[in-house]
């Protein structure tokens, strides 16, 4: 079976062409991370394909990648809450062969009528197109996104990086590698709650990445073992994907390493499950 890295980002320098955000510390306007490279990263450590997401909502360079790579990329892009027409914006994206839109929360009210969020209408269009929700909210947004999925039943979710909830706009740290960091217990506080959406819809999935950024401990990560154990009782191998969230981990811990955090901390499960993790499940979600 294919491997699939699930999730990962790239970007040109910042131009007219390519405008892009900036985070500070990890994306100066100058840098670039173009898809040669990692496509030779991927060749050496046995990865097939991969899933792109946007840095924010320009999709300019991603929708370039898609073109220029067929089969080897899916694409994910960013929801622009300030935008007038997003469904006009979701057609396009759809046009381009983009399959994914990233949410950073749903911006509503908690215990807000699911119907009543701005976001509602375009999550229903997504559900009717078969496409994907990235959700990297706080966890008071999970409710919401219960609420919505109560509604829209089959609209496919994947919680971002082992189903931590942080709120990306407050809590995002940079440490000495240049990489995103979290300040958060493990377990985080809002595992129950992904649990439960997890029993209660079989359409939410979760990525099996991130480790570095929530992790208090070196390589391998020792430290997220009981969190590792809970997603994976909860999602089971066939709604878990791996991916590596490069390219911020390229210099520590490296790429294959880590591809190879999933035999340190689930060196027990079943080959077919490992498949399944490494690739099966992006492989049914995506259309490559």
């Amino acid at each position: 079976m294919d491997v699939v890295d699930a999730h990962l980002h790239l970007f040109k320098a910042l131009s007219d062409d390519y405008p892009r955000a900036i985070f500070e510390g990890m994306t100066p306007p100058e840098r670039s991370e173009s898809a040669e490279s990692l496509l030779k990263a991927m060749d050496a450590a046995g990865v097939d394909r991969a899933v792109y997401c946007s840095l924010s909502e320009h999709d300019h360079y991603l929708a370039e990648v898609l073109a220029d790579h067929p089969g080897k990329f899916a694409g994910v892009s960013v929801y622009d809450f300030s935008d007038p027409d997003p469904l006009a914006t979701l057609r396009r994206r759809i046009d381009s062969g983009i399959e994914g839109v990233r949410f950073y929360g749903l911006e509503g009210e908690p215990g807000s009528d699911p119907e009543s969020l701005a976001v509602f209408a375009t999550l229903a269009a997504m559900r009717d197109a078969d496409m994907k929700a990235w959700f990297y909210g706080p966890a008071d947004q999970v409710a919401l996104l219960d609420g919505c999925l109560d509604l829209l039943p089959g609209l496919k979710v994947v919680l971002n990086h082992l189903g931590f909830l942080p709120n990306m706009h407050l809590e995002l740290m940079v440490d000495d590698y240049g990489r995103p960091q979290f300040d958060m217990p493990s377990p985080p506080p809002g595992l129950e709650t992904v649990e439960a959406l997890a029993a209660k819809h079989s359409s939410v999935h979760v990525h099996f990445s991130g480790h570095y950024a929530f992790s208090g401990a070196p390589y391998p990560y020792r430290d997220l073992q009981e969190t590792t154990d809970r997603i994976y009782a909860a999602f089971g191998a066939q709604r878990m994907l791996m991916a590596s969230d490069w390219p911020w981990i390229r210099a520590e811990p490296g790429y294959p390493e880590t591809l190879g955090v999933i035999d340190q901390l689930l060196p027990n499960i079943s080959t077919a499950e490992r498949d399944m993790i490494r690739g099966g499940t992006a492989l049914s979600l995506f259309n490559f």
